[in-house]
């Protein structure tokens, strides 16, 4: 009886952990679409739907690092504030975003993302690109991939001098 007994239970927990596989495709575009919808929300000068694609915790960072300069935002609160005047007082809305050599690695509830993140608009006689190195650390929260570390740094336009 013991041996049926632990036969069946040694099933059971098999069963339970193989029904628990991540799909790494499925998972790799769902941090897509996070990353996808963040930038839309920021063009649309949505700041709701962009702070809904963070985790929005005391331990969420934000690193900015240009050719001369960096600045490190820690925690929620001040990501945040400096975001939503951003994205409140410039939507982008002639803006493009884009996403390219994007490395995506998924670990349980935990994964990194690293791409060129460009961004291109158009103002007065001028075509502006910015050009950025992205990073993005992510967990995943009842089911839903957040952004938790974010950090960019600035490749320059190579059509401008600095």
């Amino acid at each position: 009886m013991k041996l049926h007994f632990m036969s069946v239970l040694a099933i059971g927990i098999l069963f339970t952990f193989s029904c628990q596989r991540v799909n790494p495709e499925k998972e790799m575009a769902a941090i897509m679409d996070v990353l996808n919808e963040e930038s839309a929300a920021s063009l649309a000068g949505d700041f709701e739907r962009y702070a809904a694609t963070h985790i929005q915790d005391d331990l969420e960072t934000r690193v900015e690092m240009g050719i001369h300069s960096y600045n490190v935002y820690k925690g929620w609160e001040e990501i945040g504030t400096v975001m939503h005047d951003f994205i409140d007082g410039n939507p982008l809305t002639d803006a493009v975003n884009r996403k390219e050599n994007v490395r995506i690695r998924v670990k349980g509830n935990s994964a990194w993302l690293i791409c060129d993140n460009i961004w291109e608009t158009d103002v007065p006689e001028k075509h502006i690109v910015f050009n950025n190195l992205q990073t993005v650390f992510l967990e995943k929260v009842k089911g839903e991939w957040k952004i938790s570390f974010a950090s960019y740094y600035n490749k320059g336009n190579p059509d401008e001098s600095y």
